[in-house]
């Protein structure tokens, strides 16, 4: 799993590329827990344009990630999910309560 970070208006962008499995799946928990714990009470946007796989541990730690933003007053933000990935959470129904945007620029514009 690659990971590429920037800021933007002083907002966090973590890009990622790759699959998320049973391998990565670690790094993808020590990834986003650091996130959380270095981002309290802000907004972070996780871009997964680049994200082409993820099994049902990728997503259970999105979850436990939105609730340590949320506990902290912090927003972590999905946006740019390829077809495959949007469909698991709206199967899922995580599009309910995460927030996910199309792009980008949709998602910063909603900071």
């Amino acid at each position: 799993m690659k990971v590429e970070k920037k800021e933007v208006e002083g907002v966090k962008i973590v890009k990622l590329t790759g699959q998320i499995r049973i391998s990565t799946q670690n790094e993808f928990k020590d990834l986003l827990d650091n996130l959380a714990r270095e981002n309290e009470g802000k907004t972070v946007i996780i871009s997964m344009d680049g994200v082409i796989y993820m099994n049902s541990a990728g997503l259970g730690i999105i979850i436990d990630t939105y609730k340590k933003f949320k506990e902290k007053k912090g927003r972590m933000i999905l946006c740019n999910l390829t077809p495959d990935i949007s469909k698991l959470f709206e199967v899922t129904r995580l599009n309910r309560f995460i927030e996910i945007y199309g792009t980008e620029a949709e998602a910063l514009s909603k900071v």
